[in-house]
């Protein structure tokens, strides 16, 4: 993913602030790397890249959970960086913060992150704002905006946040990705459950919609389930994919996939894998080929299972 610009934006972040002391209160639940999809993606007994064979849903489920984790990253690495420093500016009775604004020399726009928490009963916010440089205050346009939900605690909280791919490009060409980003997670001692939406996304190529959802126990096993429209046969209509993974927290996994829609109407095609914790395949099944290879007594799990929305 073309996120160089943003990830550039952090480094002017750390020259722009200065340090000197614990950042406001305000910003204790703020969404952090504990809503990341902790996939396992590597083993002891992982077999030799050149001898072993790959299980290709692996290599998908890995594929997605990281790009989406590259997605949830970019504004927390920005608010772990900046609430680092004391905020710029903080009202009288501390329910409003704001960070910035910093750019670098090359920088098109100023950022700043303003937080607010009106009183103890009431939602959290915080938003990156951008403007063009030297452009006045009021020429300020949110880019990425959160809410943490009222009564959230640091172990224990809720919230959603949307990064606007349109308006960063528009402001900063350098960019280049387009789209929306929206995510939605619930975070608790045990673990984490979390749904992501692309809307018209592009980093580049064809636009695309899918919506995506994870669940995971902290260190342990997991599941997500992606779905996507896309012209597979280029006849104009989209068909609809959904596949869905599930893991141990030693790695080994199956994915349950579902192909229909579009110019298949209401016929469906159905395919299954699964793969053990070295990563090799040890069964599949596709409805479409009528193929079937290896042992399903060696699955993970047992069962199919298939996202029914």
């Amino acid at each position: 993913m073309k996120n160089a610009a943003l990830l550039a934006l952090v480094a002017s972040t750390l020259t722009a602030c200065t340090a000197g002391g614990p950042g406001s209160e305000l910003t204790e639940v703020l969404p952090d790397e504990r809503i990341y999809v902790n996939m396992p993606v590597s083993a002891e007994n992982a077999k030799d890249a050149e001898d072993g064979v790959w299980s290709d849903y692996y290599l998908f489920t890995a594929k997605v959970t990281r790009d989406v984790n590259v997605m949830i990253a970019l504004p927390l690495v920005l608010v772990d960086h900046v609430t680092q420093y004391p905020p710029a500016e903080i009202n009288e009775d501390e329910t409003v913060a704001t960070w910035g604004p910093y750019s670098d020399a090359l920088d098109p726009v100023e950022t700043a992150l303003v937080v607010e928490h009106p009183s103890a009963d009431a939602d959290w916010t915080w938003t990156f704002i951008q403007k063009p440089k030297g452009a006045d205050d009021a020429e300020y346009v949110p880019v990425i905006a959160g809410i943490v939900d009222a009564g959230s605690t640091r172990d224990i909280h809720s919230g959603t946040f949307a990064i606007d791919f349109d308006m960063l490009n528009t402001l900063n060409p350098n960019v280049g990705t387009t789209g929306v980003f929206v995510s939605e997670y619930d975070l608790d001692e045990a673990g984490v459950t979390a749904a992501a939406i692309f809307q018209g996304f592009s980093d580049g190529g064809q636009e695309i919609d899918a919506a995506y959802e994870y669940d995971q126990i902290h260190d342990g096993e997991g599941s997500m389930d992606l779905g996507w429209l896309a012209d597979l046969d280029a006849n104009g209509d989209d068909e609809i994919h959904v596949v869905r993974s599930r893991w141990t927290a030693e790695g080994a996994g199956r994915a349950d996939a579902v192909l229909t829609g579009g110019s298949l109407g209401e016929v469906a095609f159905f395919e299954s894998e699964c793969w053990d914790g070295s990563f090799d395949p040890v069964y599949n099944t596709n409805s479409w080929t009528g193929e079937e290879t290896g042992d399903a007594g060696l699955c993970a799990f047992s069962e199919a299972s298939f996202d029914e929305e």
